[in-house]
């Protein structure tokens, strides 16, 4: 469950095994020993959640830079790749906008900037209309 999003409420989102498995072994093995819930924390001491979430941001754009590559909205890639990932695969558009958080369908197809015959290929069929 993911709390705190950006629509300021919680959500369900699927999660693949081998993320639950980097994710415990980060937890059991690599986090710093502390009573905090949050997963990610900050290594400067003291040990806490980050403070904003373009910390997020500035780390995913430091480590894209050290593999070469440059990007003004580096976080943003964490949603925008998968989701398009998703769309190409020809997963219904109401799926993606789901994990998403979005509310609107409109928003997805903007966010995703999915073309027409894309949007058409992935749409929910018309209440009434042919299969």
């Amino acid at each position: 469950m993911l709390r705190h999003t950006k629509g300021h409420r919680d959500r369900v989102v699927p999660r693949l095994q081998e993320v639950g498995a980097a994710l415990a072994k980060y937890v059991l093995h690599g986090r710093t020993a502390t009573p905090e819930r949050r997963v990610f924390l900050s290594l400067v001491t003291p040990v806490r959640p980050f403070s904003r979430s373009s910390t997020v941001s500035r780390i995913v754009r430091i480590r894209l830079a050290r593999a070469g590559v440059m990007v003004q909205r580096a976080a943003h890639l964490l949603r925008h790749s998968p989701a398009t990932r998703l769309v190409e695969q020809r997963r219904p558009i109401k799926e993606v906008a789901d994990l998403l958080g979005h509310r609107n369908i409109d928003t997805t197809a903007i966010y995703l900037k999915v073309t027409l015959p894309q949007l058409a290929d992935v749409a929910l069929p018309f209440p009434g209309g042919a299969p």
